[in-house]
């Protein structure tokens, strides 16, 4: 686990993946929104799961893929300033599953 935060009243925090330059979509995103509405520098505990079959390229083929990180702000509502990892170590981890048969 890490930490994440987002300063700035009314400010907001968007993290996700993208696997090969786009978007998670099946079976869904995979991203974690944080909203701040009173201004303070609370840092959350966190931790992003999920499971990604495919993209908006079409599923996920076996062989090697980039994995990227984005941090940008929630839809609807204003970019904050968000941080990740204040004096702590984030670990990515990621494993291929066996087609289901």
């Amino acid at each position: 686990s890490s930490n994440i935060r987002v300063m700035g009243r009314g400010g907001s925090g968007r993290w996700y993946f993208k696997i090969d330059g786009h978007e998670c979509s099946k079976p869904s995103k995979i991203d974690i929104s944080v909203y701040n509405g009173d201004g303070a520098n609370d840092l959350d505990p966190s931790v992003l799961l999920g499971i990604c079959e495919g993209t908006a390229a079409g599923p996920i083929q076996k062989g090697t893929h980039t994995i990227t990180v984005i941090v940008g702000h929630a839809r609807g509502h204003g970019d904050g300033d968000a941080y990740s990892n204040w004096d702590s170590t984030s670990l990515m981890e990621v494993q291929e599953m066996c087609p289901q048969f």
